[in-house]
């Protein structure tokens, strides 16, 4: 609270009195004192955690200041173009898609296409943190889909990064969730930063390890770019702004159905379970078809989404 690092409420945000903005700082510190305690100091993992608090230290100062949009997002480029070189974390190959014989190399492509990833799959996780919880289980429910296949073995200091963010995350929800007289918020910083982790997992596993395909990555986040992409493409058929905050998000358009902020992250983590039970089923059995399903599925979101959208404009 000394450091003004508080949100209030206003008619976006629709919570009760000052919340300290401090998950994120919690998680990230967490994080850093199992890394150094278990001595899982490797390259790639140092070069993920200062970048990840480089992330980290952007959003807090967002959720201080309320930097510019298009501040943000050239220090995210700077951040995540130094990262992408430093770490090798790359997107190289779009696996074998649509049952081609031959995978589909990136080359020169390679590069713009991880940051383009990864700068989109951040600001995804940002955008969805929208009611108490959301980002957080989506984040689960994300590293545990990642654990359906052998990544304790493939890379240990991987799984046990993934692992430590999944320890510090059970505390914050029982201060974001269950408290009351203590509640914490993620901060953009908090969102920010799972977000990065989890794109930088996704792709170190998919491409670096091959322990999954390009494809079941996706699935891993289906709701968080479901969102992200069905809010842009509306903001732009409506005419709007896709960089300002507005109430449009899945959550927001769930509260048609339900009344609970409750049974709106229940029904949002089912449907991120859900999804990505589907994609590891299609993973094992039909993985030709992975993608186009991905893909339909999108389109039926976002006409479901569009009709209800004209519905509340034109009735």
């Amino acid at each position: 609270m000394k450091f003004n690092l508080i949100d209030l409420p206003n008619q976006r945000k629709r919570h009760e009195g000052e919340i300290p903005l401090i998950g994120g700082i919690c998680i990230f510190l967490g994080l850093c004192a199992s890394q150094f305690y278990f001595n899982e100091l490797n390259q790639t993992i140092i070069i993920i955690l200062i970048s990840s608090f480089l992330i980290l230290i952007l959003g807090v100062m967002d959720d201080f200041f309320n930097l510019g949009v298009k501040f943000k997002l050239i220090a995210q480029l700077i951040i995540i173009v130094l990262t992408v070189i430093f770490s090798e974390i790359k997107i190289t190959s779009l696996g074998n898609l649509f049952g081609l014989e031959n995978t589909f190399d990136l080359g020169l492509l390679s590069l713009p296409l991880t940051i383009i990833a990864i700068v989109g799959l951040t600001n995804a996780f940002n955008m969805i943190d929208g009611i108490d919880g959301q980002a957080s289980f989506l984040t689960i429910i994300s590293i545990m889909g990642m654990f359906l296949f052998n990544i304790h073995i493939a890379a240990p200091y991987l799984f046990n990064l993934l692992l430590a963010i999944l320890a510090g995350l059970i505390p914050f929800l029982i201060f974001n969730i269950i408290s009351h007289k203590n509640k914490i918020f993620l901060g953009d910083g908090g969102s920010l930063f799972l977000g990065f982790n989890i794109s930088l997992a996704l792709i170190y596993s998919a491409q670096n390890l091959k322990i999954f395909s390009p494809s079941f990555a996706l699935w891993c986040v289906a709701i968080p770019l479901f969102d992200f992409f069905c809010v842009i493409i509306l903001r732009k058929i409506n005419k709007q702004s896709s960089t300002i905050a507005s109430r449009d998000h899945i959550h927001h358009f769930l509260e048609n159905f339900y009344s609970s902020k409750i049974w709106i992250l229940m029904f949002v983590t089912i449907a991120g379970i859900g999804l990505i039970a589907l994609g590891y089923f299609i993973e094992n059995n039909f993985s030709s078809i992975s993608l186009p399903v991905f893909i339909l599925l999108f389109f039926i979101y976002l006409s479901i989404r569009f009709y209800f959208s004209f519905k509340e404009k034109h009735f």
